[in-house]
């Protein structure tokens, strides 16, 4: 029996040593350069090793037949060859390509800030934006500290490069807000509706934007909205203007959101004097809610609802008649809806569907007169995205949406309704990973003017070095009259050519920006008579320089903005080409925040200046030749990070013009032209004191 055992023993050991294959090779870069360190494996096996300082490997496998070896880098794409095991030892020479480093890839960024997860050029984040001294939270004020931005003072808006506010438009994951402002107040800017928090992306385009976004002339702000939420968690605010509370609850694939407020101004303006005198301070009423749900790995579906009521009551000074002052009340309620769907498939397809719903309503008295103001706004859109290369795209799309505007005084009314219907389709094709060309065409048709109009764009991006960039864009946007004037009567497209140059310093820690544009506007409304035309035009032109440093000091974050803006106009009621009285010549931001770990605080600064503005004076024969006085402010705030019967908390105090500079806005002028008074902020300086608790995460990222 053991000769048949010795037999046995060496067949097996002969059959089991045949089945052993062994691996080995070198890796090396597409250049040569031989790749340590690097991951080698047989896909679904236990088998595989490391590559030595001079990129070689070996190891041994008892898999036979077909398989596949993959390898992968540190700063190296992934990748896999094909081999058959069995039949032989195996050496092998492989080649491993860089990964494409977002910094180092040239990417469209002509006229555009762009914030969020994973985004080249990161600007402004939702913290950011919640921490600027100034800016209270409030998405737009934010963007006013960036170049290309006016400070906005009697009017609502956001002011970008010689535009008006209304040619400005903001989007919630790609669909137009129509009412992104709070119920307004005579000759005082509203602050914005949305919360930064609700968003992990900002793109604040000051021109030569996407094919994808129309009815904006002159700067779109697209903001992308968050997904799902690690945890559960509960938040509470109780500020020295109110209180809200919200809370999320997170399930395996889906969350929930609810939250409400309620803020009074009584109490402040009871300390803090006004311009006004308020017999129903403002008082704010709302709610929101949010869903979302995880479809697959790549599918997102998500619904945002918002509710919201707002009532005050004033009385202003009248300079024709001053014993008998102007009043005016208004009772806003304004709805939104915005639900969309986003989804991977086939061979590297990207589907993006949303619907929006958008209803704001003013009501009141003023004086006299009974009023009222109902906008609408309800759009579809639908976009594929098709990704080829490394990194080129091509994308289409169509939206259509319903808007207008129904508004009363005393009883007599007026209307009008539009359906806009829209396609679009551009590319975003690499040369190289140095160069990169956009090449976009957007079409629309509007039923209420009966006019379609047809808009290129282009854009180019050249990597200039590792950190260094030149860009290039041009392109025409069209935009509808403003609803004052459609109301009247169907008019034509107002429309704007942009031509944008920049170059850009973009490192981790570090950015520096510079850029120029030309902007050429034709067809824009003008009254003649009374009577609304499209025989306006103007132009805008400028430079802004930019930069944002959080390395050369310890714990600190700050930025620094300069525009210079020459523009002029002839539309509304202008008797002639002129600068408009939204638009400063010299506009300068200064933020600075400083986090100090020993006090768990973070203190902040904003310094914002902007040259004298124009103003009719009806004694001067030249028209808007007179300037108000330069603007100062200075807002300091300071954020403390404690906690609170066991929760994690933030105490918050932020003051504006804390030196209480003299602001003017402009000047009213008496009918018979011989006294004026000036238009002045609602008051000289004001503070919000506040804490948010948050029960369910300790988390603070600064």
């Amino acid at each position: 029996m053991q000769p048949i055992k010795l037999t046995l023993f060496f067949l097996f050991f002969f059959m089991f040593a045949k089945a052993q294959t062994k691996i080995s090779g070198v890796l090396k870069t597409i250049k040569g350069t031989p790749v340590a360190n690097a991951n080698i494996s047989l896909k679904n096996s236990y088998d595989g090793t490391s590559t030595d300082s001079t990129g070689r490997f070996a190891f041994i496998t008892n898999e036979t037949g077909a398989g596949l070896l993959q390898y992968s880098a540190l700063n190296f794409e992934k990748d896999s060859v094909q081999i058959n095991m069995g039949s032989g030892n195996i050496t092998i020479n492989l080649t491993i390509k860089e990964a494409l480093n977002q910094l180092q890839t040239v990417s469209i960024s002509a006229g555009s800030f762009i914030a969020g997860d994973g985004k080249k050029g990161a600007i402004l984040s939702s913290l950011d934006i919640a921490t600027i001294a100034g800016s209270r939270a409030d998405i737009f004020a934010a963007m006013q500290t960036l170049p290309g931005a006016q400070t906005s003072f009697s009017e609502s808006g956001l002011f970008v490069r010689g535009g008006t506010a209304a040619e400005t438009k903001t989007y919630f994951d790609g669909m137009l807000v129509k009412s992104p402002f709070n119920a307004t107040v005579p000759d005082q800017a509203s602050r914005g509706r949305l919360s930064p928090f609700l968003f992990k992306g900002t793109s604040f385009s000051a021109g030569g934007y996407s094919a994808q976004y129309g009815q904006a002339l002159s700067s779109a702000l697209v903001l992308e909205s968050t997904d799902l939420p690690e945890k559960t968690t509960t938040g509470i605010s109780i500020l020295s203007v109110g209180a809200g509370v919200d809370q999320n609850i997170r399930f395996k694939n889906s969350s929930i959101t609810a939250g409400g407020y309620y803020y009074n101004l009584s109490p402040a303006y009871s300390l803090i004097k006004q311009q006004h005198d308020y017999t129903k301070p403002p008082e704010m009423l709302g709610g929101n809610f949010q869903y979302k749900l995880k479809t697959s790995e790549t599918g997102m579906f998500k619904v945002y609802a918002s509710y919201s009521r707002t009532q005050l009551a004033l009385y202003s000074a009248n300079i024709d008649t001053p014993a008998v002052p102007k009043y005016f009340s208004n009772h806003n309620l304004n709805i939104y809806i915005n639900s969309t769907y986003k989804e991977y498939f086939g061979n590297r397809w990207k589907l993006e569907t949303g619907f929006a719903y958008n209803k704001d309503r003013d009501a009141g008295l003023m004086t006299v007169n009974d009023y009222s103001r109902t906008d609408h706004l309800t759009e579809g859109k639908a976009t594929l995205t098709k990704s080829f290369g490394q990194l080129s795209n091509f994308k289409f799309g169509a939206e259509t949406f319903n808007t207008g505007r129904l508004e009363s005084l005393n009883g007599l009314s007026r209307k009008y309704n539009d359906q806009i219907s829209s396609g679009f389709a551009e590319t975003d094709l690499f040369l190289t990973n140095k160069i990169v060309v956009r090449l976009g065409m957007r079409a629309e048709y509007s039923s209420y003017l009966q006019k379609y109009n047809l808009a290129p764009r282009t854009s180019l991006g050249l990597k200039t070095s590792v950190h260094s960039q030149l860009s290039f864009a041009y392109g025409r946007f069209y935009q509808n009259p403003e609803d004052e004037y459609l109301i009247i009567k169907p008019l034509g497209f107002e429309h704007a050519d942009h031509y944008i140059l920049k170059y850009e310093i973009n490192t981790t820690d570090r950015n520096f920006r510079i850029e120029g544009y030309y902007k050429d506007y034709n067809r824009l409304t003008k009254i003649s008579n009374g009577d609304p035309t499209n025989t306006g035009s103007g132009y805008a032109q400028g430079f802004e320089l930019f930069w944002r440093d959080k390395k050369s000091i310890k714990n600190a974050d700050y930025w620094l903005s300069y525009s210079f803006l020459d523009t002029k106009r002839d539309f509304r009621d202008f008797p002639m080409m002129a600068t408009p009285t939204f638009a400063a010549k010299h506009t300068v931001s200064v933020v600075y925040k400083h986090f100090i770990e020993s006090l768990h605080t973070q203190f902040g600064g904003t310094y914002s200046f902007a040259s004298g503005r124009p103003y009719v004076n009806p004694n001067n024969p030249v028209y808007l030749a007179d300037k108000t006085q330069t603007y100062n402010s200075l807002s300091l705030n300071v954020s403390y990070l404690t906690h609170v019967l066991k929760q994690f908390s933030v105490l918050y105090l932020n003051i504006n013009n804390v030196p209480g500079f003299n602001q003017v806005y402009g000047y009213q002028y008496s009918a018979n032209g011989l006294n004026r008074q000036p238009i002045v902020p609602a008051a000289k300086r004001d503070f919000l004191i506040g804490i948010m608790i948050t029960i369910g995460d300790d988390t603070f990222v600064r």
